[in-house]
C-alpha cells in the first residue's frame, strides 16, 4: 500500500509540473523561448533625379522675339559670279560680316567665324560683304584664310549703309524670319557668335 500511495503522489507531482510548463511564462523572462519579433522594416532610399532644365535662355544682347526688325535688304554678287539675296535665304539664320581684307581686327577674327561657320554648315549661312576693297584682293583673302563661305565685295557702299556700318568689322545675326537678332560691332571670338547661333537653330 505504501508503495502504491508513493506512485500516486509522484505522479501527481508530474501533472502540476507539466501544467505549469503549459502556462504562460512569468512576465520579462524570455529565457529559452525564441524571439518572435519582427525586424524593422527600413524604407528603400528615395532617389530623385533632377529634371534637366530644356528651356532656352536667350544670350546677351540677344532682342527678344517680338522686338526684332526687318533686317535690310541685301543682293550682292559673290566672287565666284554668284548672286546671293537676303530674302532667298529665309528659312535659316543668316550671318552677315561686314569686313575688309586690309583690315587687321577682320584678320584676326577671321580664324574664329571660319570655325563656327564650319560647324554650323547647313543650319546657318554666312555672307562676308567689304567695301573699300577689290575683288582681287578679297579672293586673296579668301583663300589665304580658307573661308568656307561667300564673300562679295559691294563697292556702291549700299549695303554698309543700309546696316548703318561706320566701320569694319561688323557683324549682324538676323534669324529665319530675316530680323536682326544681334549686331557685334568690332571684333568678335568663338565665345560671342557661337551662343547666338545655337540659341537660334534650337528654339
Amino acid at each position: 500500500m505504501r508503495h502504491r500511495f508513493a506512485l500516486l503522489a509522484l505522479l501527481a507531482a508530474l501533472a502540476l509540473a507539466v501544467a505549469a510548463c503549459a502556462g504562460d511564462p512569468p512576465s520579462g523572462s524570455g529565457a529559452g523561448v525564441p524571439s518572435t519579433t519582427a525586424a524593422p522594416v527600413t524604407a528603400a532610399p528615395v532617389t530623385s533625379e533632377a529634371t534637366p532644365d530644356t528651356s532656352l535662355r536667350a544670350p546677351s544682347g540677344v532682342v527678344p522675339d517680338g522686338e526684332r526688325r526687318a533686317a535690310p535688304g541685301i543682293e550682292v554678287t559673290d566672287f565666284d559670279g554668284n548672286t546671293i539675296s537676303l530674302a532667298e535665304l529665309r528659312g535659316r539664320p543668316v550671318v552677315v560680316n561686314f569686313f575688309e581684307s586690309w583690315c587687321v581686327v577682320c584678320r584676326a577674327e577671321q580664324d574664329f567665324i571660319d570655325e563656327v561657320a564650319k560647324r554650323y554648315d547647313g543650319r546657318v549661312q554666312f555672307l562676308g560683304v567689304s567695301n573699300n576693297d577689290t575683288v582681287g584682293e578679297g579672293r586673296k583673302y579668301q583663300r589665304h584664310f580658307g573661308v568656307p563661305y561667300p564673300l562679295a565685295n559691294d563697292s556702291s557702299g549700299r549695303t554698309w549703309a543700309a546696316y548703318r556700318v561706320p566701320y569694319q568689322p561688323v557683324t549682324v545675326v538676323v534669324d529665319e524670319h530675316g530680323r536682326v537678332v544681334r549686331r557685334f560691332d568690332g571684333g568678335i571670338e568663338d565665345k560671342d557668335l557661337a551662343p547666338v547661333l545655337e540659341y537660334l537653330v534650337r528654339a
